[in-house]
């Protein structure tokens, strides 16, 4: 198995191949997230960020507190909000400031269980690259829950993952300017990347941050295929295509467009991807501290 320890050099050589996997799992998430939200990004991250500061039902986040937690101008986030409010999806906390109205319980364990199968799949993929899930645990996963105590694991996994989202979503501000350029930006380094992600060799070849792999291994995106998957309007994800390439972000290449290696391995995107990658390893850690199986689970994924 790869070893992770405490070597920051040690984690960069497998920075590119965690942060791959990584990439795939939030990408495809988001875009159930976003299509449940009509095709809003801006709409699903202001719920996400809602549902998780909605812990404690006597506590509310106040709408400057949401904008300013997502960087997003404080108008822009009110009318999200009150949106939601006139869909029921909102309510008043006992202090007065919105809060996410209640799901049942059934409705929390069946989205708590898909978010952790999709998890698990992550896992599986990590650890057929040769990456255990114990290797962010110090060399041994602790021991789960037991069997009756694992919704209650799942429903906590579940808030540590959708936490790693808002996260992973705020570390691609800086060098992307916003979230949602951090978001199509990752979409077409995924796309590009599609022949080496779960190739053994190949992802063991072009693991680390310093070893982008080059343009021939690279399958050109194509702005349909990445609206389709974030399920974000089409002309939405051209258009900003179009202002990557014109900015020297991405090139053409055929049908479709290649993230250049130049604008990759950009101290910042670099800086980013570490730490998204370091996230990841805490999340792991945390998801095995709150009881959730999953060594059986990844193996078997």
């Amino acid at each position: 198995m790869s070893d992770w320890g405490s070597d920051p050099d040690a984690r960069r050589r497998l920075q590119r191949l965690i942060f791959r996997c990584a990439s795939d799992f939030l990408l495809d998430e988001i875009g159930v997230l976003t299509a449940r939200h009509d095709g809003d990004f801006i709409r699903a991250v202001t719920w996400l960020a809602l549902v998780q500061a909605s812990a404690d039902p006597d506590r509310g986040i106040s709408v400057r507190a949401l904008a300013r937690s997502l960087n997003l101008p404080f108008e822009t986030v009110r009318r999200k909000v009150h949106d939601f409010e006139e869909a029921g999806l909102c309510i008043a906390a006992g202090d007065g400031r919105p809060l996410a109205a209640p799901v049942t319980e059934a409705a929390a364990q069946a989205e708590a269980t898909r978010v952790c199968e999709a998890f698990s799949l992550l896992l599986g993929n990590l650890l057929a690259l040769g990456v255990s899930p114990a290797t962010f645990c110090g060399g041994a996963l602790p021991a789960p829950a037991a069997p009756g105590a694992q919704a209650r694991a799942r429903i906590a996994a579940h808030r540590l993952i959708h936490n790693y989202f808002l996260r992973t979503l705020e570390a691609g501000v800086e060098p992307h300017e916003t979230m949602f350029n951090a978001l199509v930006f990752a979409a077409a380094m995924s796309a590009n990347a599609q022949r080496i992600t779960y190739d053994p060799t190949l992802a063991l070849r072009y693991a680390g941050a310093d070893t982008p792999p080059p343009n021939e291994l690279r399958r050109p995106a194509r702005p349909r295929e990445i609206s389709e998957r974030l399920n974000l309007p089409y002309e939405v994800v051209r258009r900003r295509l179009v202002e990557f390439q014109e900015r020297g972000w991405v090139f053409k290449s055929g049908s479709g467009y290649l993230c250049a290696v130049e604008r990759m391995q950009d101290p910042a995107l670099l800086a980013g991807a570490y730490m998204i990658v370091l996230r990841l390893g805490q999340l792991v850690h945390s998801v095995a501290q709150a009881g959730l199986a999953m060594e059986a689970r990844a193996a078997a994924a």
